[in-house]
């Protein structure tokens, strides 16, 4: 089983890509030179639609914040005031439509990693394994008129064309515009507000790191 460091070294390495994106609202010119790039990143080539969305809901906190529009990180989530209510800002949700291995029915190794323990005394072998995934992504957009929910949707739009290169930088493989549409579903909100949905195609991968340790001659994950 991967250790729990292992697991943590992973998960803080894509944080600090995610962080360090979040100056990114006003690009500037970052080196490139990966002779500086210590040895361990290259296991991390990927992100996940959690890392996806995570991206998206800290840039929309920045691009939306003097039109006070949230973004709700919670999949499938609904809005829970009374729609008989007058909308007073601007909201954004998410769902996922879909998510389907792109080509890779189950993970394939990416990469074999050797793991030193903390007072190099020991090694052990371990593989980092990835699993790319197909994915449709809706946002729904909601306001208070048609006016402010168009506004958002195409700020929402240049958002995600315009930092198309910081998701692919951060682990997304492609992002693109898959339609507008008006979904049915939503309905019963459109009495009293205004909803716009748009849904994305975005490729994504899962890491797993794995280590193979001997108990008794039995080999365990």
């Amino acid at each position: 089983m991967a250790s729990s460091k292992v697991k943590d070294d992973i998960a803080a390495l894509l944080q600090m890509r995610r962080d360090a994106g979040n100056n990114l609202i006003h690009p500037v010119p970052m080196e490139t030179d990966t002779s500086k790039t210590p040895e361990h990143l290259k296991s991390v080539q990927g992100a996940t639609l959690d890392d996806f969305i995570d991206m998206i809901a800290k840039l929309s906190s920045k691009i939306f914040k003097k039109d006070k529009v949230e973004f709700c990180p919670d999949e499938g989530a609904r809005l829970k005031v009374d729609m008989a209510e007058k909308l007073d800002h601007p909201v954004i949700y998410f769902s996922v439509k879909s998510r389907v291995p792109k080509t890779e029915r189950k993970p394939r190794q990416r990469e074999s990693i050797l793991e030193t323990s903390a007072d190099k005394s020991t090694n052990r072998q371990g593989q980092i394994w990835g699993q790319k995934f197909a994915c449709i992504v809706q946002f729904n957009i909601l306001a208070g008129d048609y006016r402010t929910a168009n506004k958002v949707m195409n700020v929402f739009e240049e958002l995600i064309f315009n930092y198309t290169s910081y998701f692919k930088e951060n682990g997304v493989a492609e992002i693109l515009f898959e339609k507008h549409f008006t979904d049915t579903n939503l309905d019963p909100y459109r009495q009293h507000i205004s909803v716009r949905s748009l849904q994305y195609y975005v490729e994504v991968e899962k890491l797993f790191a794995e280590f193979t340790d001997s108990i008794d001659g039995i080999s365990v994950i």
